[in-house]
């Protein structure tokens, strides 16, 4: 797998680090996807999906978003979905524009469901959708990691941070945008799955302490598509997936099957465990490179 880096901006002019990966040998014959991380997770998070997808054809983009970890402007302390979406939308519009593209497929992971689902609605540049552990009812998932819902007090009660995950965040950001957009919210998302007409899946995971998966059955029956067809069960995995490998190589192998538009008796050809660990440490090196190179 080839990994190329660079920069791109963002309608208000921010600066998004992206990586493209390709394999020479399939060069523009596959699928052309766009990553979108989850909450705390850099590009190099996704990077063995990343060598799965490519290793079966695909051209892989991905992105690390503005207010969050990685090399991308901004501090996670500001953490909002409206910072991902727009990040998101650099990323999808350079995927587009350098593979001479008009839609992309989008895998997205965790929080950045959210993002995604309305980008599809807004933009209509995506031609599938794929969501690891994906989170439907943004509220219900702050409620369940932070304790306490906080989108509609008054803002001059809120905490000063709000600990997400092992990161502290303050909650203004989210609070702010909250009323402009209500992407947070279970019936926000109904209303996206509603209006789109592209394949979209969902793995969700049975022991999840971020997603109840009775949240995910609910918001696909109620947008009109059969939960039975379109999410996909889990087991022994929980949203900490990195930290599951048995669980993380068989959910990689299905999203790349979708992914790749292959059928269930297909075999997606699976990179071996050496050449994933070998590319943690490439990947690790390329993220300093990305940020030495911008820094000149």
């Amino acid at each position: 797998m080839l990994t190329e880096h660079y920069d791109v901006k963002t309608a208000s002019g921010r600066t998004v680090g992206v990586w493209r990966s390709y394999d020479e040998s399939t060069r523009g014959s596959g699928r052309v996807v766009v990553m979108a991380p989850g909450f705390g997770q850099r590009m190099r998070s996704g990077g063995a999906l990343a060598l799965m997808m490519v290793r079966n054809g695909a051209t892989v983009y991905r992105f690390d978003s503005l207010d969050h970890v990685g090399v991308s402007e901004g501090e996670i302390a500001n953490f909002c979905l409206t910072s991902l979406n727009e990040s998101l939308s650099a990323a999808v519009d350079s995927a587009c524009r350098t593979e001479g593209a008009d839609s992309v497929t989008v895998v997205a992971t965790s929080l950045a469901a959210l993002a995604a689902l309305h980008h599809a609605v807004d933009e209509q540049r995506t031609s599938g959708i794929v969501l690891m552990l994906g989170v439907v009812d943004g509220r219900n998932t702050l409620l369940n990691v932070i304790g306490d819902d906080y989108l509609d007090v008054p803002v001059d009660t809120l905490p000063p941070t709000v600990m997400i995950d092992k990161y502290e965040v303050d909650p203004r950001a989210i609070h702010r945008e909250h009323p402009v957009v209500d992407w947070w919210d279970a019936h926000s998302t109904v209303t996206a799955l509603a209006a789109l007409d592209i394949p979209v899946w969902n793995f969700a995971a049975i022991d999840d302490d971020w997603v109840q998966i009775s949240d995910v059955h609910k918001v696909f029956a109620e947008a009109g598509r059969d939960p039975a067809e379109h999410v996909v069960e889990v087991e022994f995995s929980g949203h900490a997936l990195l930290r599951n490998p048995v669980a993380l190589k068989s959910l990689m192998t299905e999203v790349t099957r979708r992914v790749i538009g292959a059928g269930p008796e297909a075999e997606p050809e699976i990179p071996s465990f050496e050449e994933m660990v070998a590319l943690r440490g490439t990947e690790r090196d390329l993220e300093r490179q990305h940020l030495s190179q911008r820094d000149r």
